[in-house]
C-alpha cells in the first residue's frame, strides 16, 4: 500500500465520524475491528496495545487481544475507498482513495521512478515526466537491450541443444533396441546352428549305421555264395 503521506483528503471536515480513527483522528488506514466491535487503524491499535490492554473507547474499556482483531465488512472498505483525495506530488484532485495506489504506480507525472537499468548499475532516478526521455538515452538501457538480444540468442541455442539432446536420447534408445534385436537374432542363429550340428551328427550316426548294415549284408551275401558253392560241389559228387 502507498503511504498515506502522499495524499491529503479533500474537505476532511465533511467526512463522517464513523470513518475516523479515535487514536490518530484521521480516516482509517487498513482498518481492523476489535472483539468489542470498535474500529481502528490496524497500526494505531497495535501500537496502543503495546502499552495498554483495554479498548481506548471511553464507552467500552474492554480487554483486547491482537489475536481477535478481524477485518471490517466489504461495504465499510468500499465507503472508505470512495473518499476523495489530492495527490501531494502532482496536485491532481478528486482521486478516489481506493485508486490512489494505481495513480501513483501508473500515471502520476511527479512520481519518482528509478531507471529500469538500476539492477544493472544505473543510478538515475527522477519523475515519470523525465523517465521516458532518460530511458531513450540511458547507456545501461542500451546495454540491457543488447543483453536481451543476446539472451534470446542463448535461449534459442539452449532450445536447439535441448532438441538435439532429445534426438540423441531417442537415437540412443533406438540403437539400444536394434542392438537388443541383433542380440536376439544372434541367439536364434546360434540355436539354429546348434540344431544343425545336432542334425548333422544324427545323419552321420545314421550313415554309420547304414554302412554297418551294408557290411553285414555283404557278409551275409558272401556266406550265401559260399554255401551255394558248397552245395553245388556236394551235388556234383
Amino acid at each position: 500500500m502507498i503511504s498515506n503521506s502522499l495524499y491529503e483528503y479533500i474537505d476532511k471536515e465533511s467526512i463522517g465520524s464513523d470513518l475516523i480513527c479515535l487514536l490518530c483522528h484521521n480516516p482509517f488506514i487498513d482498518p481492523t475491528v476489535t472483539q468489542c466491535g470498535d474500529t481502528y487503524c490496524r497500526q494505531c491499535i497495535e501500537k496502543y496495545m503495546r502499552n495498554g490492554s483495554h479498548c481506548p473507547s471511553q464507552s467500552c474499556n474492554q480487554l483486547l487481544s491482537t489475536d481477535h482483531l478481524i477485518p471490517p465488512s466489504h461495504n465499510f472498505i468500499s465507503i472508505l475507498d470512495k473518499l476523495k483525495v489530492r495527490c501531494q506530488l502532482c496536485e491532481k484532485t478528486n482521486i478516489n482513495r481506493g485508486t490512489f495506489d494505481e495513480h501513483i504506480k501508473t500515471s502520476c507525472p511527479e512520481c519518482i521512478l528509478d531507471c529500469p537499468g538500476k539492477n544493472i548499475g544505473c543510478q538515475w532516478f527522477g519523475s515519470r515526466n523525465e523517465h521516458d526521455e532518460h530511458t531513450k538515452t540511458c547507456l545501461y538501457e542500451k546495454l540491457r537491450r543488447m543483453g536481451d538480444i543476446l539472451y534470446r540468442v542463448i535461449e534459442n541455442q539452449s532450445l536447439d541443444i535441448e532438441k538435439l539432446q532429445k534426438q540423441t536420447e531417442q537415437q540412443t534408445t533406438e540403437i539400444g533396441q536394434q542392438k537388443t534385436k541383433i542380440e536376439l537374432q544372434k541367439t536364434q542363429i546360434e540355436q539354429l546352428n546348434t540344431q544343425g550340428d545336432q542334425h548333422n551328427a544324427q545323419l552321420e550316426r545314421q550313415a554309420t549305421e547304414l554302412g554297418q548294415q551294408k557290411t553285414e549284408i555283404e557278409l551275409q551275401k558272401t556266406q550265401i555264395e559260399q554255401l551255394n558253392t558248397q552245395g553245388d560241389q556236394h551235388n556234383a559228387q
